[in-house]
């Protein structure tokens, strides 16, 4: 109270936190594949995140979709 309010301090509500575990997704090519990681990180729809993939133990990043689901880009 009493604090004043910057625009940076505004902005969409996270849907995944630190420590969450998440559904990492990567599509390519009509290849679909889905694995379970732990994020690195707070992210909101739309942010990137990094994600621990909790298969492989590698650290990849990703765009966090509306569901909490991390999409995963492959190489282009």
């Amino acid at each position: 109270a009493g604090q004043v309010l910057r625009a940076l301090d505004l902005g969409p509500p996270a849907i995944v936190s630190r420590n969450d575990i998440v559904v990492l997704s990567y599509f390519r090519s009509g290849v679909a594949i889905q694995t379970e990681g732990r994020a690195m990180g707070r992210a909101g729809v739309g942010d990137r995140l990094r994600v621990m993939n909790l298969t492989s133990r590698s650290a990849v990043t990703g765009t966090v979709l509306s569901d909490g689901t991390v999409e995963v880009a492959g190489p282009r």
